[in-house]
């Protein structure tokens, strides 16, 4: 399949990114400050700042240039864009280079401070589900004892549960985003206690009474646009998100 996309404005500590097709992104905090913050959103400068585009080609929005990508491509601007606890907008222009439907997903990649990427597990977390290991855990091992995992048990049967450790169960979630965190792959009731196996073995020890919360595997990306349709026309998505999320990835929220 072919698809063009053309683009303007602003974004988080993120690349914008888009897989399936092909998408463009942008962002303002408010209108008198309005202004692109995505680097060569427009193709002005060609290929620069993108990748996973073909080519740059005419007949764009407005007669101005667009980027063109063929097949199964996943397109993300290489430059790191700060943002604050504000509202910013999201925006691409999308239309289908032949006659066939397109499948488009439109959205962000986030980053920490340290440009450390925050993906959707890290934040999930299970509400009132901390507790605190039974025992202590040894680097290198893969099975873990905990004292209260009863509420654990549903993301389990879903195949789904990730264990956080270092939580913080202050309810400001204050460790997130937590990337001490492992897939569980089974979870039994033992005595007084849980015990929990790990996908893979810990990278650290832990000791007894350490904090740890159940959060549930997910998606890594925060799209703002799906789509499977043929674009016949220059079709203009604009999404607003909004401030930080305190834990979670509630949409059109900043995960962090």
């Amino acid at each position: 399949m072919k698809f063009k996309y053309y683009e303007t404005r602003k974004m988080k500590r993120i690349t914008l990114f888009l897989a399936g097709a092909v998408a463009v992104a942008s962002i303002f905090a408010n209108a008198e400050e309005s202004k692109n913050l995505v680097v060569n959103g427009n193709a002005a400068d060609g290929l620069n700042n993108w990748s996973g585009i073909q080519q740059v080609v005419d007949g764009g929005p407005d007669g101005a240039k667009c980027f063109e990508a063929v097949g199964n491509k996943f397109v993300g601007s290489q430059e790191f864009i700060p943002v604050d606890n504000n509202p910013y907008q999201l925006t691409g222009w999308f239309k289908s280079g032949d006659d066939k439907p397109n499948q488009i997903y439109f959205g962000l990649r986030m980053f920490d401070e340290n440009k450390r990427f925050i993906d959707s597990t890290s934040v999930n977390v299970q509400a009132k589900s901390e507790t605190t290991l039974a025992a202590e855990a040894k680097k290198g091992e893969t099975v873990i004892k905990v004292k209260d995992a009863a509420s654990w048990q549903p993301l389990m049967e879903k195949k789904r549960l990730t264990i956080a450790f270092d939580a913080d169960d202050s309810g400001e979630y204050k460790d997130l985003p937590n990337f001490k965190y492992y897939i569980a792959s089974n979870l039994e009731k033992k005595g007084d206690d849980w015990e929990v196996t790990l996908a893979k073995p810990l990278a650290a020890d832990f000791s007894a009474s350490t904090k740890v919360r159940a959060h549930f595997a997910s998606g890594h990306y925060m799209y703002v646009f799906a789509v499977k349709k043929n674009l016949t026309d220059w079709t203009k998505v604009s999404k607003t998100i909004n401030s930080i999320a305190k834990s979670g990835t509630p949409y059109r929220l900043w995960k962090i």
